[in-house]
């Protein structure tokens, strides 16, 4: 049996080698075809990726233009916001526009254009072109925005039955808020920043410069003057204390700025237009405007020290009273359901509103000439893009 097995071995082990060599053998060649297969294969494949990579690339190197396009256009509408803020002289008029470039912001030209729609809302276009002519457009639109505040001051004292519709802010590090009448509105204690009395009265100064000047106080005595047919005064710088009289009536409009260099007086049975106009006083004494006169339209009523404030007041009317150190306050008119207006109230003083006093917050109209520091803020209220 041993003998048998030890045979079998190496006759087994000799086939096995030389069938594995006739299979090697007859394989022999079978590469080629599989490898010409794969080129043509990927000789197919290879352009087509190559050319989808080359695209995208080149959508790639587009898309980072533009995307450097678009931060330049941006930061050419932030300029111009910054512009609007500042209040830039160059600001143009309402129905006007200005344009400027900035020459190199992320190596694009940028041109800027400001439009004013009116005094309180602007238009800006910001184009960033590059240097193959490709450019981007963005548009944004900013209007002033108003808070909602009937009273603005340091100290604020409302008497019985008077009312206040609309926010009242004061400051209680500095001052009081002695309230026994009403306020239909949110009640802000915060500090508040007000603008230096320098820059103020130098911004109304601006507005008459080159305007008529009176030297010395000047006094108005209007008689035959009408509702229908007022006097006109302004723009005008006067150098000395203004004083309106009546006899027995008469009316005066505000046809431009009206700066006095001194207080103003207006007596009774004194009709005044605003007509979107601002009144300003720039010494003691302040602003007077008695019981028994009348005021009309729109307007401000600015006075670097006190404001004493009792006309009749049209239902039309909105008025911004606004002093810059002294106090406002708001007499009865010698009747019991006082002063009636719709406007606001800011100074760095004391507030009081007298017995039967109505004051209520309304959104002034876009034409009324604001002061450009009366806590004002911007905001946007449109955004747009295009690409060429």
């Amino acid at each position: 049996m041993a003998v048998n097995l030890a045979l079998r071995i190496p006759i087994a082990k000799g086939v096995m080698k030389k069938n594995l060599s006739i299979v090697l053998q007859e394989q022999k060649g079978q590469a080629l075809p599989i490898a010409l297969a794969m080129m043509a294969i990927g000789s197919l494949i290879l352009y087509p990726l190559l050319s989808l990579t080359n695209t995208s690339l080149k959508a790639g190197q587009r898309e980072e233009s533009r995307m450097y396009e678009h931060y330049a256009a941006n930061a050419g509408i932030m300029d111009g916001i910054r512009e609007i803020i500042t209040d830039n002289p160059q600001l143009p008029a309402t129905g006007d526009n200005w344009t400027y470039s900035i020459p190199n912001t992320n190596n694009r030209i940028v041109n800027v254009t400001i439009s004013t729609i009116d005094q309180n809302n602007w238009e800006i276009t910001s184009t960033a072109t590059s240097s193959n002519g490709e450019n981007t457009e963005l548009y944004c639109w900013v209007k002033r925005s108003i808070p909602a505040k009937a009273i603005t001051s340091e100290s604020i004292t409302i008497r019985k039955d008077a009312t206040i519709n609309g926010d009242v802010q004061w400051d209680s590090n500095l001052g009081n808020l002695n309230n026994k009448g009403i306020i239909n509105g949110e009640i802000i204690d915060a500090p508040i920043a007000w603008p230096a009395i320098e820059d103020v009265s130098a911004y109304y100064l601006d507005q008459v410069n080159g305007e008529p000047t009176h030297e010395g106080e000047l006094t108005l005595v209007l008689g035959s003057e009408t509702l229908a047919d007022p006097y006109s005064l302004g723009p005008i710088y006067i150098n000395g204390n203004l004083s309106i009289q009546a006899n027995p009536e008469g009316a005066v409009r505000l046809d431009g700025t009206v700066y006095v260099d001194g207080c103003v007086d207006i007596d009774p049975n004194v009709s005044i237009y605003l007509n979107n106009n601002t009144l300003y006083s720039n010494q003691m004494g302040g602003v007077e405007l008695a019981s028994g006169s009348s005021v009309y339209e729109y307007g401000c009523i600015v006075s670097r020290h006190e404001i004493y404030f009792s006309p009749i007041c049209d239902a039309d009317a909105y008025i911004i009273a606004w002093s810059l150190g002294q106090p406002v306050i708001l007499y009865t008119s010698g009747e019991l359901n006082g002063a009636m207006f719709s406007g606001e109230l800011s100074t760095p003083g004391e507030v009081e509103a007298q017995y039967g006093t109505v004051l209520t917050w309304a959104q002034p109209p876009p034409e009324l000439l604001l002061p450009p520091f009366l806590n004002t803020g911007f905001r946007i209220v449109g955004w747009e893009s295009t690409t060429h």
